[in-house]
């Protein structure tokens, strides 16, 4: 890694981070109790106070940016009127849902103006439907909150002289990304509001698939090539260390932060692909925990990258974990 690149792991090592934390979570009990919100209100209502109360953080040497300075998620119920929400239900694990995996593919490739849209659509299919009208509009409220966060960002950018990345933020996640720079910088906001909005054990799937089409769009257009790729795709595992202590799990680390990578494709071809193997360099160079790679191995898998992955797992980070692809066909999300 370059010495920027080395910096910044450094300050995340540190737990430079740290410092831009608020002292205490938003409180927001008292108006869902006021309003009388349903559960859904209550937590798209939790994920817009979230991003409003979020602080702006751009590093000047930092190309993709999002730094979490609300050190907790509150609590949309009071503990008794949880407990009697709960009578006689068992919760998975602590509660909020988990171990869930977006459709990265999906929210990447629409941009959430995109999302927005097809919610408004349904929305106006739907108006005789008291409980579809409530997912949809909670379903906006969230998108809207999440817009507005990076609009934030790109305002925070503007006035630090960072053109590059408020023009980065003024296009995505509102839409489709044009590159790989922008793309990395959707799924790295993207998937840290659903932290911020309590949910946890949150994966990022088969990122070598969904990733492909935008570095391949870079190289082709001559924009970028192998080696600025990685350093992009380095400074994304970085930033993914940066809340993991906030994460819960048995031990600091296990956290859910995995991707999955190779295995075959949907009419059950071979899926490796260079950007496959871009993963598996850069996280042997950057050697943290965060993210876990799994890497699918099939009949097809080639010597190449069995000998690739052995790397990785010489640096004793625990990965990659090997799973049978077994040769079925899957969607980019599993």
């Amino acid at each position: 890694m370059n010495d920027r690149l080395e910096r910044l792991k450094q300050r995340v090592r540190d737990g430079a981070y740290k410092r831009f934390r608020q002292t205490a979570p938003i409180d927001i009990l008292y108006e869902c109790e006021r309003e009388h919100l349903s559960w859904i209100q209550r937590n798209a209502r939790l994920t817009r106070r979230q991003c409003e109360a979020e602080r702006a953080v751009v590093e000047p040497d930092e190309r993709i940016v999002f730094t979490r300075t609300l050190p907790a998620v509150p609590s949309v119920y009071a503990p008794e009127d949880l407990a009697a929400l709960t009578t006689g239900r068992t919760l998975h694990e602590l509660g909020p849902i988990s171990n869930i995996c977006a459709d990265w593919d999906r929210v990447l490739s629409q941009g959430l103006l995109g999302r927005k849209q097809v919610a408004l659509a349904t929305r106006a299919r739907c108006v005789s439907d008291p409980q579809q009208i409530e997912f949809l509009d909670c379903a906006i409220e969230t998108i809207d909150a999440v817009l507005a966060l990076a609009a934030c960002y790109a305002q925070a950018a503007r006035e630090m002289g960072r053109a590059d990345v408020a023009a980065t933020l003024d296009h995505v996640p509102a839409h489709r990304p044009r590159t790989l720079r922008e793309a990395l910088q959707s799924l790295r906001l993207l998937h840290a509001v659903v932290w911020l909005s309590g949910h946890y054990h949150v994966g990022l799937g088969r990122f070598d698939q969904y990733m492909l089409p935008y570095l391949q769009s870079d190289l082709d257009a001559g924009q970028l090539d192998i080696a600025g790729a990685e350093e992009l795709l380095a400074e994304f595992f970085i930033s993914l260390n940066k809340d993991s202590d906030l994460y819960p799990g048995i031990q600091q680390g296990d956290n859910g932060q995995s991707m999955m990578l190779g295995g075959v494709s949907r009419d059950g071809r071979d899926a490796v692909n260079e950007f496959t193997r871009i993963c598996l360099r850069v996280s042997r160079q950057v050697r943290m925990i965060d993210p876990k790679i799994h890497l699918r191995i099939s009949s097809k898998t080639d010597l190449e990258l069995l000998e690739l992955a052995t790397e990785l797992t010489r640096e004793g980070l625990g990965f990659p974990q090997y799973s049978n692809a077994a040769n079925i066909p899957t969607s980019p999300g599993n």
